[in-house]
């Protein structure tokens, strides 16, 4: 495994000096589709599950990402107990919210270090046992056209998530897939989320035998400046080689498949602030959305954990919701809504604009992404890490206004696009400027 350290930085990230002229052709068009990972377990009260999905309608994402609990389900040896997932189901469906659940949670009965309580990341010390609950649950929620997926574990790359090996991880994944699709074959199977991009871990489950090649998507996850080391940020978390790397090796052990970001977020933690989450968000979405193989981003999450609710982890896992725990938005919420707007289920092409940039010794690094959307319009981001700076944008002949937005999402002000450029704006650390530019 490498280190989260090692695995880190950002393929478009503009570093300008004074005078930067540099232009790239942009790369093929793309589309960016999003999620939000809310967890439920089994009992809980649907109508505040309603509630949730109310706020997922308002935010513009549609597609739910959360565990079905191996233990759930099937607490004891071939005691299924599907009812409430039933109910849970046929509630997203009547408020048009698709389901990409994945499958873990091993039960103690279940599980490989033999009944301790504690063994829900073992793997399954009978995988008869595991194909056919697999098999079952896939068969049993056939009648739901709204669940399109299943992921295998979560994290398994990690030994707190996964105490097991690679190898016990690939038959695991094989045999769950063979199920899946024996029960169902109208729906995709995903590789289960890894903490990060992980060459190591892809390179040793999609060996010979060909684990990785019975996946669909190939899914990680992605906490920049919550669960790295203060030298890892957003714009450094995938590396330059990412595509040369990771997606290479993806490629060649598993098959190219789409490659996701299925899990993301910045924790409110004491002494972190709400703008600073709101603004995290956005230079998070610009710089994924500009990576070229990312067609996915899944938000973590809608709203804070109960403080009296365990969770596996530490304090952030308690703050990450772009709403409270009593569902009062943060100011992320409305940042995230305004860029699924602007960016998601859509056609668009991300590219480096030609930029100049003054404004003194303390200019520094310049992150610049435009993405040219298929009805013409463009969006632009913005931003510095350290220091001050003035640029000028040139956006091309045919842009001639702007509409700049705040971090919260309204209309901050109307620009003229002055011979195709946007001159004189000015940055500062840390700062999205965020426009949306038109003919």
């Amino acid at each position: 495994m490498r280190p989260l350290s090692l695995s880190l930085l950002v393929a478009l990230a503009v570093t300008c000096s004074r005078e930067s002229r540099t232009s790239l052709s942009p790369p093929p068009s793309k589309q960016i589709t999003f999620s939000i990972l809310e967890d439920y377990d089994k009992g809980e009260d649907l109508a505040d599950v309603a509630r949730d999905f109310d706020l997922f309608a308002e935010l513009g994402v549609t597609t739910w990402r959360g565990s079905f609990g191996w233990d759930d389900y099937e607490p004891r040896r071939g005691a299924y107990d599907f009812e409430w997932l039933h109910r849970f189901a046929a509630l997203a469906a009547a408020r048009g919210i698709t389901l990409r659940p994945y499958i873990g949670y091993t039960p103690a009965w279940a599980a490989s270090g033999g009944t301790d309580a504690d063994a829900w990341n073992d793997p399954p010390n009978d995988l008869h046992a595991w194909s056919q609950f697999v098999g079952t649950l896939a068969a049993e929620m056939r009648p739901h056209t709204n669940i399109v997926s299943y992921e295998i574990y979560n994290e398994e790359n990690v030994r707190q998530w996964w105490d097991g090996t690679p190898a016990a991880y690939r038959e695991v994944l094989r045999r769950a897939a063979d199920a899946i699709r024996a029960a169902n074959p109208h729906v995709h199977v995903l590789l289960g989320g890894m903490v990060f991009a992980d060459v190591e871990w892809i390179e040793a489950v999609c060996d010979e035998n060909g684990g990785g090649r019975t996946v669909d998507v190939i899914p990680f996850h992605a906490y920049p400046e919550t669960w790295t080391p203060a030298d890892v940020t957003v714009e450094t978390y995938l590396p330059p080689s990412f595509d040369m790397d990771f997606s290479h090796a993806a490629d060649t052990a598993c098959g190219r498949k789409p490659l996701w970001i299925n899990e993301t977020g910045y924790a409110t933690t004491p002494g972190r602030t709400e703008a600073e989450q709101a603004h995290w968000w956005a230079r998070a979405i610009a710089t994924f959305a500009a990576t070229p193989r990312i067609e996915h981003i899944g938000i973590y999450e809608i709203k804070d954990a109960r403080q009296d609710r365990p969770v596996i982890g530490d304090a952030p896992n308690y703050h990450l919701g772009l709403a409270d725990v009593n569902r009062r938005k943060k100011l992320a919420f409305n940042t995230v809504k305004r860029l699924v707007a602007m960016l998601g289920n859509r056609s668009f092409a991300p590219s480096r604009p030609r930029i100049v940039v003054s404004g003194g010794a303390t200019a520094g690094k310049v992150y610049c992404y435009l993405f040219s959307r298929d009805d013409g319009r463009q969006i632009l981001f913005t931003w510095t890490r350290s220091g001050t700076a003035t640029i000028d944008v040139e956006l091309g002949p045919a842009a001639s206004r702007a509409i700049e937005y705040e971090i919260g999402g309204n209309v901050s002000g109307r620009l003229d696009v002055a011979g195709g450029h946007l001159r004189g704006l000015s940055l500062q650390p840390g700062i999205v400027r965020l426009f949306e530019i038109s003919s």
